[in-house]
């Protein structure tokens, strides 16, 4: 199974399911019901690595599709080593979980410092084939859809590597072959002539670079929190593009999590030929932005996307003929 190249299919099709925070051990439970019931209301695509989960995400997104392996898109990464859920970093996440509701605040900044810390990459062909058995092995499966070079950068991409991915393509182990990275990073290896098929990349509203790869299939991520707080203010001070929204979405603008779904929305009409990964550690939330997607009127996605960037002031910007819905 391959992701799919769509443009008129319904828009859950376009969006993934992020399991950065899908962790085992003593979250594991609650963790397979988040998976299944994104499943259940329509997302295919599950994109994975490694490290996320303390080392746990891949053996916990198997077990929720266990015997369903052929329904589902997985993306995972080679780059960055394994990680390890130890019995004393499961009781501090345990601690930590309630501390995460009552202060979002102090949540979003350890989170920022974690993924500041520069990350310690490894891409010899050795590495990577450990890493890959490896992951195959957590995953259950002879195979994996969409295999991305984790924060890679041009220095990273030698001969050898090229030559060790060809043959995993060759082998059947991979499907697709990709790079997750910084969009600097993919500018330069786009311009060294460094061929991948998939470029998955953070996106956000504030920036208007969604046709920089589009010869490529583009993965966004981070387009809800990489923008809804600007989003969040400019429209409590701008009452006609908030009503040109509502009106386009067919909601109430009340909340963030309203504006998160509009922003949602925006990213899916930003990337026609590609897919959008979104996640979440709340059912309800999980189910109410699928929903709304599912719902919405996807033909209106572009001008949602004109409408909050003229609020943003980021005015005079059309999506490219390139990147235009067809």
């Amino acid at each position: 199974m391959t992701l799919k190249r769509v443009t008129t299919e319904r828009a859950l099709d376009r969006i993934g399911f992020g399991c950065s925070h899908i962790t085992g051990g003593i979250e594991a439970r609650g963790n397979l019901r988040l998976l299944r019931l994104a499943y259940d209301l329509g997302v295919r695509h599950f994109d994975t690595a490694p490290m996320y989960g303390h080392g746990t995400s891949e053996d916990v997104l198997a077990a929720a599709f266990r015997g369903e392996r052929h329904n589902i898109s997985i993306a995972t990464k080679v780059g960055i080593p394994h990680g390890e859920l130890s019995s004393r970093r499961q009781l501090l996440r345990l601690v930590a979980t309630p501390l995460r509701r009552w202060t979002p605040g102090l949540s979003k900044l350890a989170a920022k410092r974690i993924y500041s810390t520069p990350v310690q990459t490894d891409f010899s062909a050795s590495f990577i084939d450990r890493s890959i058995e490896k992951s195959l092995a957590k995953l259950k499966t002879d195979y994996i859809d969409v295999l991305l070079l984790h924060e890679v950068s041009p220095r990273d991409v030698s001969d050898e590597l090229l030559d060790k991915l060809q043959k995993l393509v060759r082998q059947g182990k991979v499907r697709r072959l990709g790079i997750g990275t910084s969009v600097e990073s993919m500018k330069q290896i786009n311009a060294a002539g460094l061929d991948f098929e998939v470029y998955q990349r953070p996106w956000s509203v504030r920036v208007a670079d969604e046709s920089l790869f589009a010869d490529r299939y583009q993965i966004f991520h981070g387009s809800i929190l990489g923008a809804i707080e600007a989003v969040d203010e400019k429209l409590r001070l701008d009452a006609r593009s908030r009503a040109r929204l509502q009106e386009l979405c067919r909601i109430e603008i009340e909340s963030p999590d309203d504006i998160a779904k509009v922003l949602l929305l925006a990213a899916v009409a930003a990337n026609p030929r590609g897919l959008v990964l979104f996640s979440s550690r709340a059912r309800g939330r999980i189910a109410s932005y699928l929903q709304f997607v599912q719902s919405a009127d996807t033909e209106a996605g572009a001008e949602v996307l004109r409408t909050l960037r003229n609020c943003l002031g980021l005015r005079d910007i059309v999506l490219s003929r390139s990147a235009a819905p067809r």
